[in-house]
């Protein structure tokens, strides 16, 4: 009995979750995680490669509209950042709220999952400041650095390729990862510009400005918005669910079509073939994965379904919320697009690695 409610709850947070087919077990809540976890911990690394390729393929292709768009002179100059304003203004914030405010957040809470993935991207956060100390960047700067080291495109990627890979399984755990993880680094990366834009006015004036600043941050505050709505316990009207998630959905796709137009602004070469880019690369897909495996199995001693998944999301490329946040608050978004773009094309490589160890 026990069993079957556990398998009908993560069904439902599959169906309300999946964006993609599963051609695995044809998903939505129906598939048997049990046949893919077989199927593919047992697939050669072609295999593996060819699955995660055809997920991040229209990553790829909506970076790609933006940039022909901008080079065939459909997009003029600048839509880049008005469409990044949309997103940072709009779309992302009622997609952020449309999560927390319809999230069963008893059910899908994992203490020692929670503690991994938030101690594992905090410490690259700090190693992204790090680098981007290293740049000689000001403080405002450094912060976006920190998101490009840590933060996972877990809602977009992860999403439907741990729901292919994995199976329904996996949808409690990228819940949680791609809201108390992804809203705690929105909230480190704001109180470190808002900082960083008022230190020369003394620490505490600095510290009470910050703090006014992460509160009046449409991201964040529209995020505790719904948290604070979940909280009445209250089901949002039909119509405002409905509507939230269609305008959030819009939020990762416009982000990611405004890299394109942002990259067809300068050499594309230029972009990519930056030491800073590599840097960042390297300690998104290497440093930041190791990290978490040290803190999953050998400080909390988890194993199983729930570690891997936690270093997975890890192993992720760069999501597009450096990019928001840059776009947000006018800091350069050259490095950060160029990093985007290199971890996502070397996550193919890195993530079939990765589900080679699937656990059986």
């Amino acid at each position: 009995m026990l069993a079957q409610a556990e398998r009908s709850r993560v069904a439902m947070a599959s169906r309300r979750l999946c964006m993609v087919p599963c051609h695995v077990g044809r998903c939505g809540g129906l598939c048997n995680s049990g046949f893919a976890l077989s199927v593919l911990g047992k697939a050669p690394m072609r295999t593996l490669m060819l699955t995660t390729l055809a997920t991040i393929a229209p990553v790829f292709l909506m970076i790609a509209t933006g940039y022909g768009a901008r080079r065939l002179g459909i997009m003029p100059e600048g839509s880049g950042a008005l469409l990044t304003r949309f997103v940072t203004w709009i779309a992302l914030p009622v997609l952020m709220f449309h999560i927390a405010a319809t999230t069963d957040w008893r059910s899908v809470w994992d203490a020692d999952f929670v503690v991994a993935s938030l101690l594992g991207s905090v410490a690259l956060y700090a190693m992204g400041m790090g680098i981007g100390r290293l740049r000689g960047l000001p403080l405002s700067d450094m912060a976006v650095d920190g998101l490009n080291a840590s933060y996972s495109n877990t809602a977009y990627l992860g999403l439907p390729l741990f729901l292919l890979a994995i199976g329904p399984i996996s949808a409690p755990y990228v819940i949680i990862a791609a809201t108390v993880t992804l809203m705690t680094l929105f909230a480190l990366a704001v109180a470190t510009i808002e900082l960083g834009h008022h230190r020369a006015q003394g620490l505490w004036h600095a510290l009470a400005k910050a703090g006014l600043g992460v509160l009046k941050n449409p991201i964040v505050a529209v995020s505790l918005a719904g948290v604070a709505w979940w909280v009445t316990g209250w089901t949002l009207p039909s119509v405002a669910e409905r509507f939230t998630h269609l305008l959030g959905g819009a939020a990762s796709p416009a982000a990611l079509v405004a890299i394109g137009l942002f990259l067809a602004e300068r050499p594309l070469a230029e972009a990519i073939n930056n030491r800073f880019v590599l840097a960042l690369a390297a300690a998104k897909l290497v440093a930041h994965p190791l990290v978490t495996v040290l803190i999953a199995y050998g400080v909390l001693g988890m194993r199983g379904l729930p570690a891997f998944i936690v270093v997975a999301i890890a192993a992720l490329p760069i999501g597009t919320g450096p990019f928001m946040v840059a776009g947000f608050y006018a800091r350069d978004g050259k490095v950060t697009s160029g990093a985007i773009l290199v971890t996502t094309l070397l996550s193919v490589l890195t993530l079939s690695a990765l589900l080679a160890f699937l656990p059986r």
